[in-house]
């Protein structure tokens, strides 16, 4: 589809993304009769109901679309602010100048045939980027299918003729342009409208980022959904995030093209563990951005986001005329994590006055078949349950009016009613999947409803992405993020072997296993005798990373013979490999506790990145990490610590022995304040295993690469 761009590029400026999203005076370049874009693009914008006139542009037609046409751009009247380029590749440039001649800043342009062709079209596309920096334009696409701002009546794109277009909260984002078209078909089904509606192709010039940045600010926009196969300005789009929580604005987004990292990453053991899609899914959980699976979700959780806002409180409470729908979303939500927190004995006690007998007070809650004849009986659920302090929204689960059915009219009227009178938003959805028909959005125009999601599992999905964001928002204050640094130097060159890597953690305020690096066997002796008990013998040296894989560690000998003859194995095998020994490390045996794994690699894109893992040994078979991208804050690294499937293993489980997870934490920073203190000049810094037991703490093995 879209194709990469080089990194290095010049950020359009606000004025800029103001040409090119809210332009005054439109050209349309190259209209013509026999292009499907050129037709689809003017239907779709004489859609719109005080639509911002356009001109069209043509040399060779003087009617095109049953209207007068100019031979070019500068031939407009009082001049143009931004092109929308319909011209074949090879006329691009050309229409581009005499666009720029016109008082073009900003331009779209839809043709195929660059970046995402290979060589020639990468020369093509560099050309045309060339051009419109030479003429001060600023570039949509190309390789896309334009754009719409419904607030300012604006529909220069080619998407479906199915796109809704009256106005919303809900801006959408998408580098695909047939992703698009299905994404606003499938906003028309469910009643959802954007504010903006964005194609960015292949970002010669305008990135996700940039229209993301620019969004943000909108007033009309109360949500951003975006979708992506890439995020070509990490910086930006993290700062635009930042922007957009600041704002109470949910970021939304669908992340697809998941690949690994370059396998030289994978030095340390860290790398292993860190991949682009999952220092993706680390960059979106940092920033709060809400990540979803399906387009379906993109549109329902970023239309719900857009609507409610940031919830008072994460619980999520649900009435439903079906007990089987209240089944359905208990299970549902577990396996998404809605909160559905239980009620009080108070609320019991105010649900019992208004749900007939045979009704049960709980949540999900079943207020029975009685509900579809009796409104008051929403009403008065939603408000017993909007009581409950931990409850930010009420999901109400019933069938969609339908002409005949005035009773369901009154359901949406009662249900508006108690979303006024509490102050706690609301959604109406039926049990299955159920397009809005007209009768559905007459109903709300009447009755004020403002969301009607399309059935239980879209809802499920969509209020476990604002709870979780919810959430996120009301703690990120409390979260202060403030980069650390420790005093640490890299004075030799070459690599770096696990001796000076332990001083190096030592000099950081780790705590690093007790070792003595030895050079003889004598020394070997001599150190075991002193640590007393069992020893581990391991190969130092600085062209060894993975000791293990080439038998260079000796572990739990006892006694002097099986020290000194490991001591003479583990020479010997750095020998026959001709690998030269800085020495033999001699350090205590330890056994029992936990074993994690923290490191950091870097990223091209996002930076470095922290790893924290389980398993030590065998940490890529259990596949068990978390990672953050730094800087971090210690209440980050706390959560990443319970977000491993073997958490558990260091609260107690069955009996053992709790860890310090403070004590974790505070290694854990050290780790990543090495690392920002070292900066470009390391790949990865690592400690695996790191030893948890209780209160020990404590690094048994060291490993950093220079980048």
């Amino acid at each position: 589809m879209t194709d990469s761009q080089t990194p290095a590029r010049s950020r359009p400026t606000t004025a800029a993304m103001e040409s090119l999203l809210r332009p005054q005076r439109i050209a349309l370049v190259g209209a013509s009769d026999k292009n499907l874009f050129s037709r689809r693009a003017f239907a779709q914008h004489s859609r719109l109901i005080g639509a911002r006139p356009i001109t069209l542009v043509n040399p060779r037609s003087d009617v095109v679309h049953g209207r007068s046409t100019v031979p070019s751009c500068q031939e407009i009247e009082g001049g143009i602010d931004c092109a929308f380029l319909l011209t074949p590749q090879s006329a691009t440039v050309d229409a581009l100048r005499d666009a720029a001649a016109g008082g073009a800043r900003a331009a779209a342009v839809l043709s195929q045939g660059w970046a995402e062709d290979g060589d020639d079209g990468r020369r093509a596309q560099a050309e045309l980027v060339e051009a419109a920096t030479e003429l001060g334009v600023t570039l949509l696409g190309p390789n896309h299918l334009g754009f719409a701002n419904l607030w300012d009546r604006i529909a220069m794109c080619a998407l479906g003729l199915d796109m809704p277009i009256e106005p919303g909260p809900f801006a959408l984002i998408t580098q695909s342009g047939a992703v698009g078209s299905s994404l606003v078909g499938y906003a028309a089904r469910n009643d959802a409208r954007f504010s903006f509606v964005v194609t960015t192709g292949n970002e010669s010039m305008v990135t996700v980022a940039d229209v993301l940045d620019y969004v943000v600010d909108d007033e009309n926009t109360k949500a951003i959904g975006i979708f992506a196969e890439t995020i070509r300005d990490p910086e930006l789009f993290r700062t635009a995030a930042r922007r957009a929580a600041d704002r109470g604005k949910a970021v939304v987004m669908l992340k697809v093209g998941a690949s690994e990292l370059a396998a030289e990453t994978a030095k340390a053991h860290t790398g292993a563990l860190v991949g682009d899609d999952r220092v993706i899914d680390a960059v979106l959980r940092q920033e709060g951005v809400i990540r979803v699976r399906s387009v379906e979700d993109l549109i329902n959780t970023g239309m719900l986001c857009a609507h409610t806002g940031p919830l008072r409180k994460p619980g999520i409470a649900v009435m439903s005329v079906s007990g089987g729908a209240c089944d359905l979303i208990a299970d549902q939500g577990a396996e998404v994590g809605l909160p559905l927190p239980r009620i009080s004995a108070d609320t019991a006690a105010k649900l019992t006055e208004v749900l007939p007998p045979s009704a049960h007070p709980q949540n999900p809650l079943d207020v029975t078949g009685a509900a579809a004849t009796r409104p008051e009986v929403w009403r008065g659920s939603f408000e017993a349950l909007a009581g409950e302090p931990e409850v930010g929204l009420i999901g109400a689960v019933t069938s969609l009016p339908t002409d005949g059915e005035p009773q369901r009219v009154d359901t949406f009227r009662a249900v508006a009613e108690a979303i006024a009178a509490t102050g706690v938003p609301g959604a109406i959805l039926p049990q299955i999947d159920q397009p809005q028909s007209e009768a559905v959005r007459l109903a709300k125009a009447d009755t004020g409803i403002d969301v009607v999601m399309p059935g239980v599992e879209r809802f499920v999905r969509a209020a476990a992405g604002l709870s979780r964001w919810s959430a996120w928002l009301n703690a990120r204050d409390h979260d202060r993020v403030e980069k650390s640094t420790v005093d640490v130097t890299l004075d030799q060159t070459g690599p770096i072997s696990e001796a000076a890597a332990r001083d190096l953690l030592v000099g950081a305020g780790i705590d690093v296993v007790p070792a003595t690096l030895t050079a003889t066997r004598e020394e070997a002796l001599a150190a075991a005798a002193d640590f007393g008990g069992a020893v581990v013998l391991k190969m130092s040296s600085p062209e060894v990373a993975h000791k293990t894989e080439i038998g260079g560690v000796e572990l739990n000998l006892s006694g002097p013979e099986a020290v000194g003859a490991a001591f003479d194995r583990l020479t010997a095998r750095a020998e026959a490999a001709g690998i030269a020994l800085d020495g033999v490390l001699v350090s205590p045996m330890r056994n029992g506790g936990v074993e994690l794994l923290v490191g950091v690699t870097r990223d091209d894109d996002w930076g470095q990145v922290l790893a924290i893992a389980l398993g030590g040994a065998m940490v890529e078979l259990l596949d068990d990490s978390a990672l953050r991208v730094l800087p971090v804050s210690r209440d980050d690294v706390a959560t990443a610590i319970t977000e491993l499937r073997g958490y558990p293993l260091l609260t107690g489980f069955r009996g053992s022995k709790p860890a310090d997870i403070d004590r974790i934490v505070d290694t854990v920073m050290r780790v990543a304040a090495v690392a920002e203190s070292l900066g470009d000049r390391i790949e990865a810094v690592e400690i695996n295993p790191l030893l948890v037991d209780g209160e020990r703490v404590e690094a048994l093995d060291a490993l950093i690469t220079r980048a």
